[in-house]
């Protein structure tokens, strides 16, 4: 129904878009080509920069649709403005903005663009939380925010749980400053490459559990319990 929705809306709402090599913008009319033009330099940049380091999608297209306000992107995604820009289904909803280099905004768009480059290995089986956790680790988006209480994630699908739950500013914090340690927990607790190493386990399709023994030769529980201790240690508990 939401999917069939959204299709409804689409039609019923004329675009234009505009392309570059990896990105494909889409623009109500109601939102100037320039400003579409801006995302997709943007945007451009930042895919061939993180699939070129990530090593994963650099033959894929991100698809971004720009929405006029926050009624327009509440419409198409069903969630509230504060989670712009949002990537979902397949695509990347953001509010459009007349000026995009206000201090902190590129982390939230290659946060997006992130999980537009690691499309590929979802599909194979990597967990969602994963996915978002080396976007927001990779952009930089939780430095410098205030560490939330560690006794609130004990599991990594505790971080699946939050995702779905979150509906203020400040679920939004806590998550992404979850998320962010999470991938840099993965990613220093084995060494450098040690990310990388996990996620091009997914070009197979495999679970996680097959994925982390494989790359680190360690069980999931083990992890997990180094994980939240890495938390502690980074919050000062």
């Amino acid at each position: 129904m939401i999917n069939l929705l959204l299709l409804l809306t689409l039609l019923q709402t004329p675009v234009r878009s505009v392309s570059s090599s990896h990105v494909t913008v889409y623009r109500p009319l109601n939102v100037d080509g320039s400003i579409a033009k801006s995302y997709m330099s943007v945007l451009e940049q930042m895919y061939v920069t993180y699939s070129n380091r990530l090593q994963i999608g650099r033959n894929g297209r991100l698809k971004v649709r720009l929405c006029h306000d926050k009624y327009d992107f509440s419409g198409l995604t069903g969630a509230d403005s504060i989670f712009s820009p949002l990537w979902k289904d397949g695509t990347l909803y953001i509010i459009a903005k007349d000026d995009i280099s206000s201090p902190g905004y590129d982390k939230k768009l290659a946060t997006g663009v992130i999980r537009g480059v690691l499309e590929p290995i979802r599909y194979n089986g990597a967990p969602q939380w994963l996915v978002y956790s080396v976007a927001v680790y990779e952009s930089g988006e939780y430095k410098g925010l205030t560490p939330p209480p560690t006794e609130n994630v004990m599991y990594f699908t505790d971080l699946e749980e939050r995702m779905q739950s979150a509906s203020s500013l400040t679920d939004l914090s806590d998550l992404l400053y979850y998320l962010g340690n999470t991938g840099r927990f993965l990613d220093m607790k084995f060494g450098v490459g040690s990310l990388m190493r996990l996620l091009h386990e997914f070009y197979q399709v495999t679970s996680f559990e097959g994925a982390v023994q494989s790359a680190f030769n360690v069980g999931v529980p083990q992890l997990e319990r180094d994980w939240h201790q890495f938390l502690l240690n980074a919050a000062g508990q």
